[in-house]
């Protein structure tokens, strides 16, 4: 008696002939190679279409035209029977030719070597800024950065589809282009990455279909010609369904538990990704940066989008006579693109300790010989918005509750910043003390200039690129001036003319951009204006630095209690300036915020009392303004990195589930209609032909079961269901309901047997045999 094969089942017994299997694995028909070509073209073209209209950085070209060639190359040379050793270089190498092509394309220059001049000298100062932890604005870079991994990218998916045909690592380079493409820069899923995502699970499961069939003709196992495109249809559909389900899905973003276990997880990662960050600001600049996102530099990057996003929440006394400025550090070092952090060292504090203290413990003001010059303020900060790096304070820094490093600079009392030692969490609070400028205008006036040396050694460089018409401007201005602080007012005042604009484009490659503010776009916002100040005082020998954080609005304020909720939209910037006998001193030259409100004098004056002759008052209204919002700005922040990260981890799990329920469908598919036992069998024969034990020509299906139980010995149903299934096939005998549940039963047994077997795990009893006799893998085929 002979069993029953695939041919008998689906296909039709018009001659009752079936094609002869071939001895060797038979060639595709054309149709399928031109089928897998088209899914992995759809898929390259869709992540292409993708990050190009994400607009990454300005200049970008057209990626059509590489990912088109890195496909047609890499399927040619994947036609090629030679050592891919031999292969994959030649590709490589045609792909570098094509990237420079493209970029001589679009870089200017009369001729192609002073065009390649022009990109060897970019690529220079981009590496040297990435090695030297510099910043980098110039989006040439990033443009062939981003030319040559779409052609890389392209590459090794089709090599790895058509040489390899394998389709896990096909999708890779894609699917990774795409989640950085969603959560870095379009901030949604577009109609590109649903293509993809639905190309992705049609291909997948094409390149599983083709694996088979090469099974099934290694075999000689008979299968219908177009099984392909009925699992495709039915894995489309499949995916569309739970593609729609996840969009549903409420996000993870929504969850302020899920945001802190993500920033806890996340933070000591991305830590080590500010040094890559400082060289790609460039990118996307149309969507606006996030305001001081870099920590340990600020850039001057053009655009910037604040929002209403959670930064910070603060509860104590504001006084009227200081700068309403919560820091959180300041920069000294000034570079054309913006300031960097030079901390010579970092101091660790325990919860309680000073930065600067005296012999008897008690606080002493930082560079203050008067110490009421000075005055320090107490804060009590709840964390919000991920804004953990570093302690916040109201003026530099004295001490806090928490464990915490110092970053010190030229001097013991010059604190840049102070970080906790641990990590903190959205909703976590702590208390800082802070020492802040309550010097008058006599007072500052009179200060001086005998500075200390590591102040004129720290906050008096400049970039020697510095173009000599941005210290015109500054002595300029401060004409007629005989002391710092009057000087540091003029050019307050005169920065003060520039309007505000948060949009403004960033400036051009190799161009200084305070020169840039002041003369060209004439326009800008806080870091530009305090740049500009700071840049300006220290061309006439003032010492000074930038500092950031955010500004107290009272409107902030919630109800009638001293505790004010700050969002982005209060981020700032600010420049502080050094007099001799008090310290730092806040200034504000940026419009949108009134000046800092100082006494004339240390004494309070009378009420009919008149300024000095020549010099105003400048005593300010006593409530600032929040920042104006710039048009068109989305007050929400976005869903953010964390919730396109959950759209992507969900989407990848879709196309997993995708995979595994058209598979589950095309196996019950091929064997709908039969009856029970014709079904169980024929389930039975595709895992032990799985398990690489192939049934024989000559052999009944009796026969293979008792072989496959030798084989298998955990496979004692396999024997009942052969002889169910000749009984129903050839005898055309009923089951009764008896023999319907033990056919069931034996089904289940031999299935877990013959599964175990594909996936190659031993079995009990299999263990239990080797232990007695040494044998492994007894009876296997």
């Amino acid at each position: 008696m002979r069993q029953a094969n695939w041919d008998e089942i689906f296909q039709r017994e018009s001659d009752g002939q079936f094609p002869a299997a071939a001895d060797s694995e038979r060639a595709a028909p054309p149709w399928k190679d031109g089928l897998t070509f088209l899914l992995t073209f759809v898929a390259c073209m869709s992540v292409a279409a993708s990050v190009d209209t994400s607009n990454w950085v300005r200049g970008l070209p057209w990626l059509y035209p590489i990912a088109f060639s890195a496909l047609i190359i890499a399927y040619g040379l994947s036609r090629i029977r030679w050592n891919q050793l031999g292969l994959l270089p030649v590709g490589l190498l045609a792909g570098a030719t094509i990237v420079f092509l493209q970029l001589m394309a679009i870089i200017p220059g009369h001729s192609l070597y002073v065009r390649t001049d022009h990109l060897i000298d970019r690529m220079y100062v981009w590496w040297s800024a990435t090695t030297q932890h510099g910043t980098s604005l110039d989006p040439l870079p990033v443009i062939t950065i981003i030319l040559a991994l779409t052609w890389l990218g392209s590459f090794i998916s089709a090599w790895a589809i058509f040489r390899w045909r394998n389709p896990i690592l096909g999708l890779i380079p894609g699917s990774a282009a795409l989640i950085w493409d969603t959560a870095f820069s379009t901030s949604q899923i577009n109609i590109p990455a649903v293509v993809y995502l639905i190309t992705a699970v049609l291909l997948f499961m094409r390149l599983r279909v083709a694996r088979q069939e090469r099974q099934w003709d290694r075999t000689s196992v008979a299968y219908p010609e177009f099984i392909s495109l009925s699992v495709l249809n039915a894995t489309f559909w499949v995916t569309c369904a739970l593609l729609g389900a996840v969009f549903v899905i409420p996000l993870g973003d929504k969850s302020g538990v899920a945001n802190a276990r993500w920033d806890q997880f996340t933070s000591p990662f991305t830590s080590h990704l500010t040094p890559i960050a400082r060289v790609f600001l460039s990118i996307n600049p149309n969507k606006g940066a996030k305001i001081h996102s870099l920590k340990d530099a600020l850039a001057l990057q053009g655009k910037i989008n604040p929002s209403a996003v959670p930064a910070v929440q603060i509860e104590g006394d504001l006084p009227a006579n200081v700068a309403p400025f919560l820091r959180e550090q300041s920069f000294d070092q000034y570079t054309r693109d913006g300031w960097r952090v030079n901390v010579k060292t970092d101091v660790p504090l325990g919860a309680g300790d000073s930065t600067r203290a005296d012999g008897t413990g008690k606080i002493s003001p930082p560079g203050a010989a008067n110490p009421q010059s000075r005055t320090t303020e107490t804060l009590k900060v709840t964390v919000e918005g991920g804004n953990a790096d570093h302690l916040f304070s109201l003026g530099q820094p004295l001490q806090a509750d928490t464990a915490a490093s110092a970053g010190i600079g030229g001097d013991p009392s010059d604190v840049t910043s102070l970080k906790p030692a641990e990590h903190l969490s959205n909703g976590d609070q702590y208390t800082v003390t802070g020492s802040v400028s309550a010097a008058s205008i006599d007072q500052l006036r009179a200060a001086g200039t005998q500075y200390p040396a590591w102040v004129t050694q720290s906050y008096l460089q400049l970039s020697r690129r510095l173009p000599d018409r941005v210290r015109d401007k500054a002595r300029e201005v401060a004409a007629g001036t005989d002391n710092p602080y009057d000087a540091a007012a003029a050019i307050e005042d005169y920065l003060r003319t520039f309007p505000i604009d948060y949009s403004v484009p960033a400036a051009p490659p190799r161009v200084d951009n305070v020169d840039y503010f002041l003369f060209d776009a004439q326009r800008g916002y806080f870091d530009y204006h305090a740049s500009a100040m700071a840049v300006m005082l220290r061309t006439l020998g003032i010492p000074s630095r930038v500092a950031t954080g955010y500004v107290i609005d009272p409107r902030q304020r919630q109800g009638g209690s001293d505790t004010f909720k700050l969002t982005q939209q209060q981020a700032f910037a600010w420049p502080e300036v050094y007099f001799p006998g008090t310290g730092w001193v806040e200034f504000n030259p940026t419009p949108s915020q009134p000046e800092v409100n100082r006494p004339q004098t240390a004494l309070a004056p009378a009420a009919d009392a008149q300024p000095a002759a020549g010099q105003p008052a400048r005593v300010p209204p006593a409530i600032p303004l929040s920042p104006a919002a710039p048009a068109g700005t989305s007050g929400g922040g976005g869903l953010g990195a964390t919730g396109w990260l959950v759209i992507a981890l969900a989407a990848a799990a879709s196309i997993v589930v995708a995979a595994a329920a058209a598979g589950t469908f095309a196996w019950e598919f091929a064997v709908r209609g039969l009856a029970p036992p014709a079904r169980l069998w024929e389930k039975t024969v595709r895992l032990a032909t799985l398990g690489r034990t192939v049934p024989e020509t000559h052999e009944t299906p009796r026969e293979f079961a008792e072989r496959l139980k030798l084989t298998v010995p955990d496979a004692d149903g396999v024997v009942y269901i052969a002889s169910t299934y000749e009984r129903e096939r050839f005898g055309q005998k009923a089951l009764s309901p008896d023999e319907s549940k033990r056919l069931k039963a034996a089904w289940t047994s031999t299935r877990f047997a013959l599964l175990r077997r594909v996936l190659r795990l031993k079995s009990r009893a299999v263990v239990a045999q080797d232990d007695v006799d040494g044998s492994v893998g007894s009876g296997a085929s």
